[in-house]
């Protein structure tokens, strides 16, 4: 039979919420085919029916509606007509069956009960095209008069996250595409975090001249969603025109500030600073990654992506780095690297992501599982998307990400870019910003939180930064 969904909601691999993050969102409006008899499962708001696909993926059955039931098996008679002319059609009602009364079939908001909220983050409500309209109005052009009188000013924003003059509407291209993103452009974990709606949309914080380092590879020139790059650097020849033969630098790159010409990264309105320090992540030096740092802080980077990790250095390489990055820290400066790239089943201890002031990024599915390719760590803080990500090449080709911890630490480094930019006045250091990532990440395993060396302290949550970033903030719209 076929269903319509009637808010946007969540794809789950079974019928529970708490296995797993969602594999994606199916949107308001759409129709898909489901088996004819839902199955039972975790019960939300006092329903605990749950449609199933072919593919056996779920939906809560709260918000949608059978809109093409199963069809009748046929009858015996039926089955069994003789040769001969078609005999005419019957004119029954076997055609219009209502849906069966054990599936719940809302029909619209009007008749769900009254002052029953749904669950935060299982599906989202989505206002008709006049409240949004209305809305965006407010936004746009401040109180709205009606009768001679100021409306109350819109609820959903505070004080906090209202547009300032550096953030107005005005200040930002009205081209940008992030306003208004086209889902097919965004990866799966931008979904299923809620960013485009709750950062970008919401309160215009798309990172938006925000500095953001990566030093990996370098980048593919001209890349269609890398117009921001603000500056470059080569080790050890810098007279070599940029390019990416591995193409981890790129998808990176993509990954963190995509502008969405083919998708879309994290902060699409950072800045890009690229620094190129080897043609492979694995032929990288010290040498390459130490003058990559100092050239990033040299040349005003807020935040510092160093896709690179060693399994041992010399202790005056160790010492030097130590240096360099507290100076980074001394000027604010946010530092984050990949806990490493490897499938060593003993916990290992990387280099940068061990050391002091910079935040140590493992990966985790879209299953909320801990990718195999990332290592463990008793220095790890937390898990972030780093596999299935949506990438783009030079030509404009779409494809998946590369199997590597950099990809997790590239997401990281887009979302502090939105923290950053809402935190013009820096008046958070750089170990309150990671203390707030840590404390509310989501933790599997709470007995050991903060020891896990597969989890650290559990998987980046960007929604629950936001509600400590803004008090008021009480999650997404209903």
């Amino acid at each position: 039979m076929k269903i319509r969904f009637l808010e946007d909601t969540y794809i789950r691999s079974t019928p529970h919420t708490g296995l797993g993050l969602p594999l994606g969102t199916v949107f308001k409006g759409a129709e898909i085919e489901v088996e004819a008899t839902p199955v039972e499962g975790e019960a939300i708001d006092g329903i605990n029916l749950w449609f199933r696909d072919n593919k056996g993926w779920h939906y809560w059955s709260g918000r949608a509606v059978v809109v093409e039931p199963p069809k009748p098996p046929p009858k015996k008679e039926e089955q069994r007509q003789p040769e001969g002319p078609a005999a005419p059609a019957r004119a029954g009602r076997e055609e219009e069956l209502p849906p069966p009364p054990s599936i719940p079939a809302f029909i619209d908001e009007k008749a769900l009960p009254a002052n029953k909220p749904i669950p935060e983050g299982e599906t989202r409500h989505v206002p008709v095209l006049e409240e949004l309209m209305q809305a965006e109005k407010r936004f746009r052009g401040g109180p709205e008069i009606a009768g001679g009188q100021p409306a109350a000013p819109p609820q959903a924003l505070s004080r906090s996250f209202m547009p300032g003059p550096e953030s107005s509407a005005s200040a930002i291209s009205g081209s940008a595409l992030w306003r208004n993103p086209p889902v097919g452009r965004l990866n799966w974990a931008v979904r299923n975090c809620l960013i485009a709606s709750e950062w970008w949309q919401l309160r215009q914080l798309a990172g938006t001249d925000i500095r953001i380092a990566l030093l990996s590879t370098g980048i593919a020139p001209g890349h269609p969603d890398l117009p921001n790059v603000e500056a470059v650097f080569q080790y050890p020849d810098a007279s070599k025109p940029m390019q990416d033969l591995q193409g981890l630098g790129t998808q990176a790159a993509v990954v963190a500030a995509g502008a969405g010409q083919v998708v879309f990264g994290v902060a699409p309105e950072a800045r890009l600073l690229v620094g190129k320090i080897g043609e492979q992540d694995h032929l990288i030096t010290p040498e390459g990654l130490l003058a990559g740092l100092e050239w990033a802080i040299g040349a005003g980077a807020d935040i510092i992506a160093m896709l690179v990790d060693f399994p041992s250095l010399q202790d005056q390489q160790i010492e030097a780095l130590r240096q360099l990055t507290g100076q980074a820290a001394g000027r604010n400066i946010l530092l984050v690297a990949p806990v490493g790239t490897a499938a060593n089943k003993a916990p290992e201890s990387r280099y940068p992501a061990s050391l002091d002031h910079v935040l140590s990024v493992g990966a985790h599915d879209q299953f909320g599982q801990r990718c195999s390719f990332s290592a463990k760590s008793y220095h790890l803080d937390l898990l972030a998307p780093g596999e299935g990500l949506k990438v783009s090449a030079s030509a404009g080709q779409v494809g998946d990400s590369a199997k590597s911890v950099a990809i997790a630490t590239a997401f990281v480094a887009g979302f502090l870019a939105l923290i950053r930019q809402w935190e013009q006045s820096r008046d958070l250091a750089p170990e309150a910003i990671f203390e707030l990532l840590r404390k509310t990440a989501v933790s599997r395993r709470p007995f050991n939180r903060g020891e896990d060396v597969e989890y650290g302290y559990g998987q980046l949550n960007p929604i629950e930064v936001l509600k400590k970033l803004d008090p008021s903030y009480l999650g997404p719209a209903r």
